[in-house]
C-alpha cells in the first residue's frame, strides 16, 4: 500500500479517461505510480491517542527523494525529548520491475546509539508505538497481492472503487486489506486491514485533501485499531514538493550523525 501516506500520502492526478473499464491491478498500480514529485519535504505531527483519550504529540519532518526506480525515504523526530533525534531511512525499489529488491529500512535510536535494520515480517510492528506499521508508511509493493474488483461505493464522500487485496503470502500478520481509491483522482481515501483471524484491526481514513504545486495531497490521515480504541494521527503541517534535498541525508551514516529538521 503505496502511502505516506504518509507517510506518501501525495498523489498527481494522470490524465485517464473518467469511466474507462479498469481491472482491479489496473487501478491499484495507477494509485501506486501516480507521480508525487521528484522529492518532497513534510513538516508533520504524529498525534497518538489512547483508548481513554489521553495523548501524546509527536513532531516529526519527512523527506523523499526519487531515483531511478528507487525512492529514498527519511523520516526523523524532533520532539518530545525522549524521542528527539530518532530517525528512520528506507529505500523503495520499484516492485513492478522484474527482479525488484525488497526495501531496505534502518531505524537510529539516539538512546542506544545504534542503528537497527527493520526487515521481513518486522516491517509489520508498529512504528514508534503508533498504529502505523513500517509498511504502512512505505510502500507495499504490487506483486505481493492478489487484486480483486469488490464494487464501487461512496466513502467518506468521494465515489471510490472498492478493491479487496489478498496478500500473496498467507502468513502476513495482515493478509487481507480493502482499499477505497477515489475515481477522481487515484488516491486512496480509506482502506480497513484484516488480522491472521479474518478479523477487522485496523481501519485508515485519509481526509484534508488539496493540490499544492499541482499535486494532490493528503494533509490528515487517522489510523484506528478499532480492536483496541487506539488510534494515530499524521497531521501534515506544511508540504513542498519538488524541493533540493542533498544526496547525503539519504544515508545511514547521516541518520547515525544525527539530522535537525
Amino acid at each position: 500500500m503505496k502511502k505516506f501516506i504518509v507517510l506518501g500520502m501525495a498523489l498527481l492526478l494522470p490524465m485517464f479517461a473518467y469511466g474507462e473499464e479498469l481491472t482491479a491491478y489496473e487501478i491499484a498500480s495507477r494509485s501506486y505510480n501516480l507521480d508525487s514529485g521528484k522529492s518532497a519535504f513534510y513538516d508533520a505531527s504524529l498525534t497518538i491517542t489512547a483508548k481513554s483519550g489521553a495523548s501524546r504529540v509527536r513532531e516529526i519532518a519527512l523527506r523523499r527523494k526519487m531515483y531511478d526506480g528507487v525512492k529514498k525515504s527519511l523520516i526523523t523526530f524532533s520532539a518530545p525529548k525522549e524521542v528527539a533525534g530518532v530517525a528512520y531511512l528506507s529505500f523503495e525499489y520499484d516492485s513492478t520491475k522484474p527482479g525488484s529488491k525488497e526495501s531496505e529500512n534502518w531505524l537510529y535510536m539516539p538512546a542506544m546509539k545504534k542503528v537497527r535494520r527493520i526487515s521481513g515480517s518486522s516491517r509489520q510492528d508498529d512504528f514508534m508505538g503508533s498504529d502505523f506499521t513500517y509498511e504502512d508508511i512505505g510502500d507495499r509493493g504490487l506483486n505481493k497481492d492478489n487484486f480483486t474488483l469488490a464494487g464501487q461505493e461512496t466513502a467518506e464522500g468521494a465515489d471510490c472503487w472498492k478493491i479487496d487485496c489478498t496478500a500473496k503470502d498467507s502468513g502476513e500478520k495482515i493478509p487481507r486489506r480493502v482499499l477505497w481509491i477515489r475515481k477522481d483522482n487515484y488516491l486512496l481515501q480509506k482502506a480497513q486491514l484484516f488480522d491472521q483471524r479474518g478479523e477487522l484491526q485496523r481501519e485508515l481514513v485519509c481526509s484534508d485533501i488539496s493540490k499544492i504545486d499541482g499535486i494532490w495531497t493528503i494533509h490528515k490521515m487517522v489510523m484506528t485499531n478499532v480492536q483496541t480504541g487506539h488510534s494515530s494521527t499524521m497531521q501534515m503541517k506544511s508540504v513542498k514538493y519538488n524541493i533540493d534535498l542533498a544526496d547525503s541525508l539519504f544515508a545511514v551514516s547521516s541518520i547515525e550523525r544525527g539530522i535537525k529538521k
